[in-house]
């Protein structure tokens, strides 16, 4: 039972190496590729599968045309997007992000939303960073800035007061 299967499937695979396509011109012009042959006006065309080792032939030379071509014109590159600069309020929240990202368990994919000053000071946003099962969590964070500089040691009490693992 296995002899004869094995002569099948080699005879099966030494008869498929080339394939006839058909390339066929309809009476509109328009031109379709089909395997059955053309009933009107149409050419064979050879498909083989790639053996890996076809020799590559030469591409035809065309010959210029007598006129010198003009040059193509230098392609400008396109101008750079202006990068929006960050407003005051992004630049402090950034600085306080970076304060918290130590703290964070995914450093990395941490961002915020909703960054707000409660007062002059005090600056709130909502922290969001990825938990220990891959998922997103969101935490509260407050940092202070005293006359627009950072204040780490009271940035330190805000943490606390929102219960973040602070020493």
């Amino acid at each position: 039972m296995i002899k004869p299967l094995v002569f099948l499937t080699i005879a099966l695979w030494s008869a498929a190496p080339a394939w006839a396509i058909n390339r066929c011109t309809g009476a509109d012009g328009k031109t379709v590729f089909q395997d059955a042959p053309c009933t009107g006006k149409g050419e064979k065309i050879e498909v083989r599968p790639a053996s890996g080792n076809a020799v590559q032939q030469p591409l035809p030379v065309v010959p210029t045309s007598a006129q010198p071509q003009p040059a193509a014109p230098p392609v400008q590159p396109a101008p750079k997007a202006a990068t929006p600069s960050k407003s005051a309020l992004e630049v402090q929240a950034d600085q306080c992000l970076a304060w918290y990202r130590p703290l964070l368990r995914d450093p990395a994919n941490a961002y915020y939303t909703e960054p707000k000053f409660e007062d002059k000071r005090v600056l709130r946003m909502t922290l969001h960073a990825t938990n220990g099962f891959g998922g997103f969590v969101t935490k509260q964070a407050a940092c202070e800035f005293d006359n627009g500089k950072f204040s780490a040691d009271w940035t330190k009490i805000q943490a606390k007061r929102l219960e973040w693992g602070v020493n």
